[in-house]
């Protein structure tokens, strides 16, 4: 049909009666070809399609379907979002109960000593104990240096194994109360540096208002 016949037939559609509300559909073919109807066309079923209204305007663009690497490419994207979404909100709920527990900088100070003290006191009750342990892993050891290349007595041999897996437990405890205290550290620090951002956040807000 020639291009003038089609587009006149097409005038004539949009300016009858029966036409008036109705729906149509033009897209381009894979040779270029424009196509027009009042359904949606099946030739422009994977092509960008628009849909016009009563005056021959655009009401709407039909964009073609996602090819898998798109569609994987927005299901990435839309995962980003839902992952910051669900950080944001974990950011507020901590934000929330930290200006909460602390009313100012000096409770975060005391909150950190009662934690640290309590540890430290911890501490010297190992490193009391450990002295006690190493004394008796020396007093065992006596009998190794005096038997030479003597085999040790059974009773002998486990009392050194005894004293000296005591001093290898006490070892471990104060190795670990040492990075637990660096750790409270760490996290007050976080905790201070945070308080400080949101105060001087509000601080602004309130002198902008």
């Amino acid at each position: 049909m020639p291009a003038l016949i089609r587009l006149g037939l097409l005038t004539l559609a949009l300016a009858s009666p029966v036409c008036a509300v109705a729906q149509i559909y033009i897209c381009k073919d894979a040779g270029g070809r424009t196509i027009t109807s009042d359904r949606p066309i099946a030739e422009c079923a994977n092509r960008a399609m628009r849909e016009l209204d009563r005056n021959g305007m655009t009401r709407r663009e039909i964009l073609p379907p996602l090819t898998p690497q798109e569609q994987r490419a927005r299901d990435t994207l839309r995962e980003q979002q839902r992952i910051e979404t669900v950080i944001a909100e974990e950011q507020r709920r901590n934000d929330l109960a930290l200006m909460t527990r602390y009313r100012n900088e000096d409770d975060i100070a005391s909150a950190r000593r009662r934690a640290i003290d309590l540890l430290n006191e911890q501490m010297q009750i190992d490193t009391k104990a450990l002295t006690r342990e190493m004394t008796e892993m020396k007093a065992a050891q006596v009998p190794v240096v005096a038997a030479g290349n003597k085999p040790l007595s059974g009773k002998d041999r486990t009392r050194l194994e005894e004293a000296t897996r005591s001093v290898e437990r006490r070892l471990s405890s104060i190795e670990r109360r040492t990075a637990e205290i660096d750790r409270i550290h760490q996290t007050f620090d976080q905790s201070l540096k945070r308080f400080r951002e949101i105060r001087d956040t509000e601080a602004t807000g309130f002198k902008g208002r």
